[in-house]
């Protein structure tokens, strides 16, 4: 990420008064909140989620098409390439490409009042089968990283890192960064 040591001294100074970690005053920190949602839009845990079909379903494709899934089918949904979708993501939604990294796109679909769950963000799953720790896991992910920032200025070791994917999404490198106390 080009802006990284920008971006990192934006959300520092956003933060940087935050003397009592609570769900309030990380609610507060709207930088860092973009910064985590876009990181887990392009960087999600799972690759994708496996279900399976508990009926024979038909489905009606935009074109009026029918699919049958069979009982007992697996399906997996493909949250790698819906949360890159320049259908929903792209710059005709949000001002800027699916596959960058923008935590300001969360500032332009909240002003065109879009929210997470207008979108297939599948972060933390959607609908009835949603990650019942997702606003823990945020807390705790927000907590952590606010007072990292808070106490270390880092930088990646590397210019770019790819993703390796499997059941789970990890950097390449490993996330190899070089930190030193503010």
């Amino acid at each position: 990420m080009s802006r990284q040591p920008e971006l990192q001294e934006q959300v520092y100074s956003e933060i940087k008064d935050i003397n009592v970690y609570d769900p309030e005053s990380l609610t507060e920190a709207k930088l860092l909140n973009h910064c985590l949602n876009e990181t887990l839009r392009l960087t999600p845990s799972l690759y994708f989620f496996p279900r399976k079909a508990t009926a024979d379903t038909w489905l009606k494709l935009d074109d009026t098409r029918k699919i049958m899934i069979p009982k007992g089918t697996t399906i997996r949904l493909d949250i790698w390439n819906a949360n890159r979708n320049e259908f929903f993501w792209g710059k005709d939604v949000s001002g800027y490409p699916a596959d960058a990294y923008v935590p300001a796109r969360w500032d332009v679909l909240a002003s065109e009042g879009i929210s997470r769950r207008n979108l297939t963000h599948f972060g933390f799953g959607l609908g009835a089968r949603v990650c019942p720790g997702q606003f823990l896991g945020q807390l705790e992910v927000g907590l952590v990283v606010g007072a990292f920032i808070k106490v270390f200025q880092f930088k990646a070791v590397n210019k770019a890192t790819g993703a390796r994917a499997g059941v789970t999404t990890k950097p390449d490198d490993g996330t190899l960064i070089d930190l030193e106390l503010r």
